[in-house]
């Protein structure tokens, strides 16, 4: 039977052609709309780049602009060394957000400062040699691609800038692999002698290997003769040696990149890796500022809000921080100050600058509210108050102060945490063999007003190493100063200002002529007298506060009250050395007591 086709109107069959050749030429007219964005030649090429980079340059500089002066002094030298390859990659990087290797590095002034020094392999590690490191040294790198150790010597000052550097991890080899191992040799023990003169600790790391590629003009031999060389010039000067080279030679299929000398990115984390387990034992030290909190440490303390001592604030803030401190870069004195006060960042920079630890129990010390008015004066009460809450023992029926929530044992548990999870401070010396308790002749008790007071009065019943009262010791109606104490006298020391209230009322001088300190000399006016000031125990200071009785009370121990020159720095900076470390056994002259000080303070 004959196929019947349908017959198709002429505008049908015109609008299917139509739809025919659309479809056919689509790829065609985009294929148009796309060749009208590329350049037909070299100049317009140029062009289009240019303008490429100048709406970069734009966006760069108007990032810049916003940056604080010395991140762009940073940036300013960076666009003067980066040269037409990295830079752009630098500015697309900022544009972004993004972070990169020759990122601005503020400066923790406890930390070491560690440069590195090298091409794009050193470049590529530098970001997980900073992550490694946080918290132990502030690392920076070179404003560049190193290159060549004939840039080396040239770019150097440049490179090395103002500051001083603890560290300083370099290396120059790739881009050497065509000099001439002679000329090599020599620019680069010059490079070694000018790096030694910043008093840096200097450390090479050798050369990571290359393969044989012809087209490239690689040869893996050349690296091996310039490490050799190398290791040579290291071994005369004694520089350390950080071996990259060995240490990522079996990974080479895994981690490098085919006929090229950089690596795939975990091959770069490697290395960074391997460089900062080298840096870090070589870092020199470092101030440590450590918290914990004590209610964390030792399950067994309690709050007492019956004295408002609790472990945090009705916000949620923690109130129960510990604070410690210890600088490893200081020959160690072997003694630890305990704080008896609010935690004081200057005077805890300043004892570990001295060689020794610190630390800042938080403890049961806040029972005024429960003492009696009729108590007040009793010529005991405080001073019973004072000592069970230093040592937890029961001293008196006002307050139960357990042990676990005194400052002795807050004290102990605090220690055996630096002990155990912070070994780098040596912090086991001060414990016994069993750890129950601390070695108290190594322990020197210090604090401010409330704080020197019960410092004093824990240190006549236990014998500690040293006593240091700045503003104190108050309690001008008690007794307990009188008492055979069993710190010897010649170890307490105190500082005061004269317009303080507590010694215009006669309570400090009080205190100090029924601690014995007569018997070690004057009271001695810092202001007049330089260390060691005689080696007496008593220290003033009438510095002008303008006359104001609450900044004279907390002017002697370093913060925003104390005395300072013109350019802002303290005064009383030698006073607070001799507190610390002058020698117990170097006394001044016995003198008779102080006419002047009234005694009997009871009122009538």
């Amino acid at each position: 039977m004959p196929r019947i086709i349908p017959r198709l109107r002429l505008s049908s069959i015109l609008t299917l052609t139509a739809l025919a050749l659309t479809f056919s030429l689509a790829p065609f007219a985009r294929a148009q709309d796309g060749a009208s964005n590329e350049p037909t030649n070299a100049e317009e090429a140029a062009a289009q780049k240019a303008k490429a980079e100048a709406e970069l340059d734009k966006k760069y500089q108007a990032w810049v602009k916003k940056l604080p002066p010395e991140q762009q002094a940073w940036e300013k030298v960076l666009q003067a060394e980066l040269g037409d390859f990295y830079l752009p990659i630098h500015k697309r990087q900022k544009v972004a957000g993004e972070s990169n290797a020759w990122d601005f590095v503020e400066d923790d002034s406890a930390l070491p400062r560690v440069l590195l020094i090298g091409d794009s392999v050193s470049r590529a590690y530098t970001q997980t040699v900073r992550q490694e490191l946080a918290g132990q040294a502030n690392v920076h790198r070179a404003p560049a691609n190193c290159g060549p150790t004939a840039r080396g010597l040239e770019k150097l000052d440049v490179w090395l800038g103002d500051g001083k550097w603890d560290v300083i991890h370099f290396n120059f080899g790739i881009h050497d692999r065509a000099t001439p191992l002679a000329d090599y040799t020599q620019r680069l023990e010059t490079l070694v002698e000018r790096l030694q003169q910043t008093g840096a600790t200097v450390i090479w790391a050798s050369t990571t290997p290359i393969p044989d590629v012809p087209d490239k003009k690689y040869t893996a031999a050349s690296i091996v003769e310039r490490n050799t060389a190398a290791a040579a010039i290291m071994e005369k000067h004694g520089v350390a040696i950080d071996d990259l080279y060995t240490a990522i030679l079996p990974l080479l299929d895994e981690l490098q990149k085919p006929e090229d000398v950089h690596f795939h990115e975990p091959g770069n984390v490697f290395l960074g890796q391997q460089v900062a387990k080298f840096l870090a034992p070589r870092l020199g030290g470092r101030r440590y500022d450590l918290t914990a909190r004590a209610s964390e440490i030792d399950p067994r303390t309690q709050e007492h809000p019956e004295i408002r001592f609790t472990f945090t604030e009705k916000n949620g803030k923690p109130t129960d921080v510990e604070n410690a401190v210890v600088d490893t870069r200081v020959e160690p004195k072997g003694q630890l100050v305990i704080w008896l006060m609010g935690y004081n960042q200057g005077l805890f920079e300043r004892i570990s600058s001295y060689g020794l630890h610190g630390i800042r129990p938080h403890y049961a010390n806040g029972w005024f509210s429960l003492v009696p008015k009729d108590r007040i004066n009793d010529g005991n009460t405080l001073g019973d108050i004072r000592l069970e809450a230093a040592t937890g023992q029961d001293a008196s029926e006002l307050v139960d102060i357990p042990r676990p929530d005194s400052m002795a044992e807050r004290s102990i548990q605090f220690v055996k945490w630096l002990a155990a999870n912070h070994p780098e401070g040596n912090w086991g010396q001060f414990l016994n063999e069993d750890q129950s308790d601390l070695l108290w002749d190594k322990v020197i008790l210090s604090g401010s007003s409330h704080g020197s007071t019960t410092s004093a009065r824990f240190a006549k019943y236990q014998k500690v190493a040293r006593v240091v009262m700045f503003c104190g010791p108050r309690d001008q109606y008690e007794s307990w100063q009188g008492l055979e104490s069993a710190t010897p006298p010649n170890r307490y020391f105190g500082f005061s200002h004269v317009l303080d209230g507590g010694w215009t009322g006669d309570h400090y001088c009080r205190s100090w002529q029924m601690l014995g300190l007569a018997e070690f000399g004057p009271i001695v006016n810092v202001d007049q007298t330089p260390a060691p000031y005689g080696h007496t125990r008593r220290l003033i200071t009438g510095f002008d506060v303008n006359n104001d009785p609450k900044r004279a009370h907390s002017s002697v121990q370093p913060g925003k009250a104390a005395a300072k020159d013109d350019q802002g720095n303290y005064l009383h900076e030698d006073v607070w050395r001799y507190l610390f470390t002058q020698p117990v056994e170097e006394t001044g002259d016995p003198v008779p007591p102080d006419a002047d000080c009234e005694m009997d303070l009871k009122p009538e």
